[in-house]
């Protein structure tokens, strides 16, 4: 098992996608350098002094779901952090952390690890495609009976409008 190591002090957009051209990262570890308190510190305080909603400023009832328990419902994705991943198995060595908003106007956090959605939001941050109206669907099954969920773009007659 080999160790992937991120250099900077984030694990950031830029750094998912090149660990995703690297290759297979299944059953890798994964190590980060911790953050500077001071530097997450002012992070959080800017998160705060730009909030644009109570729910912006209030984290919406701190309220995560996972993809997969939000399928086949259209959301804005806003935008995406990265977060080490905890969990052994054959899945990536992170996870997206999903900032979005639903068709109701509630925010929402929403967490995967799946591949091809983690790599689809990687490009889709790196190339300034926020917002955009997507949603979670289930892939056809894999040859080992798994059910991968992809992510897809939200038709224009299931959103009130395009982003």
């Amino acid at each position: 098992m080999g160790t992937v190591e991120i250099i900077n002090d984030e694990l950031n957009t830029r750094t998912v996608l090149d660990l995703l051209a690297s290759g297979d990262l299944a059953g890798k570890t994964f190590s980060i350098k911790p953050t500077d308190p001071a530097e997450m510190a002012r992070k959080i305080a800017l998160r705060d002094l730009n909030a644009t909603s109570v729910d912006d400023l209030l984290g919406g009832g701190g309220d995560v779901t996972g993809l997969r328990n939000y399928l086949n419902k259209p959301f804005l994705l806003e935008n995406v952090e990265w977060q080490v991943s905890d969990i052994d198995g054959d899945g990536l060595p992170f996870y997206a952390v999903l900032h979005v908003v639903t068709l109701e106007g509630e925010t929402k956090v929403l967490t995967t690890g799946a591949v091809s959605v983690v790599r689809k939001v990687a490009v889709m941050d790196a190339r300034g495609w926020f917002p955009q109206w997507v949603k979670g669907i289930k892939a056809d099954k894999t040859a080992a009976g798994y059910e991968p969920i992809d992510l897809v773009k939200a038709a224009d007659n299931e959103v009130p409008f395009q982003g």
